[in-house]
């Protein structure tokens, strides 16, 4: 572990076999982390690196011989400055512990599949296993002191936040957990069917195909949620939702780019969108909505940024805006202003109407 500046260089380490043997990527390869640590601040940020996820031989290999499915291929050195914007859109979260753990497990950081065979297709996937190793390296870092922990990730990685927020919550019980998963609030999907279809270009997100995924990746899942549920529903957040009770802010567009594209077959007409997939793009807006409106709720602690757009991550310091705020301001109003601060920003003019938006 390295005392880490903002900006610069921060290493890569490589979880020890001997200590964690069970840490696996995909290929076996054991996983890592970049840290950089401040050891004045009692405050933490994790980040899990999304990157898809895979459910059977052709997906899984597609990702042989790169960063995501083996930490061969990992940089060795990173800059963390999607943490570290100037002073004036992020002040405080730069002097954060911020640890930044890369992907390579493919089962959306809930895999506990430690031994491969037939039935893995050769592979591990071992995601919530790499966690839990990590947080134990990171304890005798200073961790175990954490007076707050933002849970935060991307795509894949905002929806391995969900399964796992309340779990680290119950691990830090004197520690503020908060979950700030972006592009990782997703329901099963029903794809779209008329002229010019796709179809799944990642793994199939359909109702009747999650069993197989769950049990493929011996997904770690919440326990409130799988105590209630069926615990492959437990996967996806639209489902956990009710029975996660860390605080949450979520980050999601109305009209989510990869999600329509590559799980619900939409055609790829941008920006020139026929009837039939306008429609369907109303119906997907309207079930997010419905999915955020326990977060709207002006009795919940809970933030929500949900422009409408067509992007999946590209949220930044440069846009969208709702309010006049990015994302990270939202948040940061959100987050310090310990509850207190109602953060709810939800873009009601319609599909794809935020002037700000990236595309």
């Amino acid at each position: 572990l390295m005392l880490g500046a903002c900006h610069g260089c921060v290493q890569l380490s490589l979880l020890d076999r001997g200590r964690h043997p069970q840490a696996m990527c995909m290929d076996g390869t054991m996983g890592g982390y970049h840290a950089a640590i401040n050891r004045s601040s009692t405050k933490w940020v994790i980040d899990l690196q999304g990157g898809g996820e895979c459910a059977s031989q052709a997906g899984c290999d597609s990702h042989r011989g790169t960063q995501y499915s083996s930490s061969k291929y990992f940089k060795k050195c990173i800059d963390l400055g999607h943490f570290c914007t100037d002073d004036d859109t992020n002040p405080k979260l730069r002097y954060f512990n911020r640890v930044f753990l890369p992907y390579c497990s493919q089962d959306l950081w809930t895999g506990t599949r430690t031994t491969n065979g037939k039935d893995t297709f050769g592979y591990y996937f071992a995601g919530h296993t790499i966690l839990e190793a990590v947080l134990d390296e990171l304890d005798s870092a200073g961790l175990t002191n954490a007076t707050d922990i933002i849970l935060t990730g991307e795509s894949a990685g905002g929806i391995g936040v969900w399964p796992n927020v309340d779990w680290i919550a119950e691990r830090y019980p004197r520690a503020r957990v908060v979950a700030a998963p972006i592009a990782g609030f997703y329901f099963f999907a029903y794809p779209y069917d008329g002229p010019q279809h796709t179809s799944s270009g990642l793994v199939d997100f359909r109702e009747a195909a999650w069993p197989s995924h769950y049990n493929l990746w011996g997904s770690f899942v919440d326990k409130t949620c799988a105590a209630a549920i069926e615990p492959w529903r437990c996967v996806l957040a639209n489902n956990s939702f009710p029975y996660i009770q860390s605080e949450a802010f979520i980050v999601e567009a109305q009209t989510d780019k990869v999600v329509l594209l590559y799980h619900d077959w939409i055609p790829n007409q941008d920006p020139n969108w026929s009837k039939d997939v306008q429609r369907y793009f109303e119906s997907w807006h309207y079930n997010m909505t419905i999915a955020l409106a326990p977060s709207m709720n002006v009795d919940s602690k809970n933030g929500v940024f949900n422009p409408a757009c067509f992007i999946h991550t590209k949220f930044s310091a440069s846009g969208p805006f709702l309010d006049g705020k990015n994302y990270l301001q939202a948040f940061q109003e959100w987050f310090f202003g310990e509850g207190e601060v109602k953060i709810k920003l939800q873009d009601s003019c319609g599909i794809l109407c935020n002037p700000s938006c990236a595309h």
